[in-house]
């Protein structure tokens, strides 16, 4: 059940009407009974997964704080961590290892075999065992206290508007929250309401349109030219952060409506001055959570240079990983890490203080995090790693531009405008450009705030159009979001 969809619509309003009528036990139930139904839509058997790593997890939290079992508290936690590890390792890396060691074996002559393992990777395993990790390692380190209740505990773990692809919720954030639920408020509603539209807008007018080109180049690296290739994936960049972005502003939006809040996912990541900033303004929940539960149990930056080099090039090579099972992966991560390190050597202590505004200086430094991001992107996107160093040799030679141009606007039909007519074409190019408006329009107050703050009259006006121009404009054809593979 995809947040673009009709069969949702009719879910979340069946929620809202049932949610407002229930005392507060009641709530508690329906919710979880209904994030249950809600992820069951995937893969009913998946869920004994999630029901396995909540009721493990909230055991070993139980235990660790049992006077009984006081002296086997670092057991406790280093089970809970295999166990967790394991899980993600079964389900989602057990191949990538299995035929990295493959390689390595025919490499030296060996004849390792092991059959690949065939399953569907459930949909959001990422997300909610790193839930349950930091949830265990929290009540560990004694700044939380376990939840008593495994009905609210698993509800945490479940709750259906961030299951699938986050963001990715601290305990001590949203188990309060679940304990006494809010009644409607007409400005939950209203900013709720903003978000969901402003969701849908990126996903389905912008996300799902700039997909179609992104598909259809990166589909066929060895027939694409230099000039389609750079413009797929200028489009990848919008495209992801559409998809995502959008994603976590439904989520947050839902949520809203019923009176739970769920931390800001993204802010304006491409306004960033460095990849440092970047990363402070891009999916901020996983980056916060392996600042907090991988970077400063490493040491941090209180280490010595060397240590804290290998200290944040590991942490994100982890967070590429963490995307998924591929040498793509690994690759972007350590770009952005590389670049972490780069800028803090080139900048220093200053580069917390670089100021913000539209400034020769500023206009530099952006050019180069976005191309820096830009090219990071071509390795998460590509099919293979082969795809992505063709892409890279293709963009670097560019020495056809005359009749790239040409093949790409004087040809007919779909394949010359990178499997766009021109029609889309012409809005695949507009619509980010509006986007870009409208961010930079809101960038200090933010778009819930701002829009919040009109008049009843404008407001309503600002709902109308924008929900026009989704379904005049909006792709239908229910496509799934870019991380629920993740």
């Amino acid at each position: 059940m995809l947040f673009n969809s009709i069969e949702f619509v009719l879910f979340l309003i069946v929620v809202l009407v049932v949610y407002n009528f229930l005392s507060q036990k009641g709530r508690l139930i329906f919710l979880l009974l209904a994030s249950c139904f809600f992820y069951s839509c995937w893969n009913f058997k998946y869920l004994f997964l999630i029901a396995f790593t909540s009721v493990s997890s909230y055991t070993i939290a139980l235990l660790i704080v049992d006077e009984k079992f006081k002296k086997y508290r670092a057991l406790l936690l280093s089970i809970c961590i295999i166990i967790n590890l394991a899980i993600l390792f079964f389900f989602k890396y057990f191949n990538f290892f299995n035929k990295t060691i493959s390689q390595i074996s025919a490499l030296l002559g060996g004849s390792y075999h092991f059959s690949m393992l065939n399953f569907l990777l459930p949909v959001g395993i990422s997300f909610y065992t790193f839930e349950c990790f930091s949830y265990v390692i929290d009540v560990y380190r004694g700044s939380l206290k376990p939840e008593k209740s495994i009905l609210r505990f698993f509800l945490f773990v479940t709750y259906f508007p961030k299951l699938v692809a986050g963001p990715i919720v601290r305990s001590d954030h949203i188990l309060p929250q679940l304990r006494v639920f809010k009644n409607f408020k007409e400005e939950n509603f209203r900013k709720g309401l903003t978000l969901i539209l402003w969701g849908l807008f990126k996903k389905m007018v912008i996300a799902d349109r700039l997909a179609i080109s992104v598909n259809h180049v990166y589909n066929n690296v060895k027939g694409a030219s230099s000039l389609s290739l750079i413009i797929a994936t200028i489009f990848f960049t919008y495209q992801i952060y559409c998809d995502f972005s959008g994603y976590s502003d439904i989520a947050i939006g839902v949520s809203k409506l019923l009176g739970i809040d769920l931390m800001e996912n993204f802010r304006r990541p491409y306004f960033s001055k460095t990849v440092t900033e970047f990363w402070r303004r891009w999916h901020i929940s996983l980056s916060s959570w392996f600042r907090d539960y991988l970077y400063i149990p490493l040491g941090g930056s209180r280490v010595s240079v060397g240590r804290w080099v290998f200290n944040s090039i590991f942490v994100f090579l982890i967070s590429g990983l963490w995307h998924g099972a591929n040498y793509t992966f690994l690759i972007w991560g350590g770009i952005h890490g590389v670049m972490i390190v780069v800028e803090k050597f080139y900048y220093g202590k200053n580069i917390s203080k670089i100021k913000s505004g539209v400034t020769p200086a500023n206009i530099v430094r952006w050019a180069i995090t976005y191309f820096v991001v830009m090219v990071g992107w071509i390795f998460f996107r590509a099919n293979t790693l082969h795809d992505s160093i063709a892409i890279i040799r293709k963009i670097v030679d560019f020495g056809n531009f005359g009749n790239d141009v040409k093949a790409i606007f004087t040809q007919g039909g779909a394949e010359g405008l990178l499997g766009l007519n021109f029609y889309d074409f012409i809005l695949a190019v507009l619509f980010p450009l509006i986007l870009v408006s409208i961010n930079f329009k809101v960038r200090k107050s933010g778009l819930v705030n701002y829009v919040y703050e009109q008049s009843t009259f404008k407001r309503w006006s600002l709902y109308l159009l924008a929900t026009f121009i989704i379904f005049w404009f909006g792709k239908f054809g229910v496509n799934e979001f870019i991380y629920f593979q993740f």
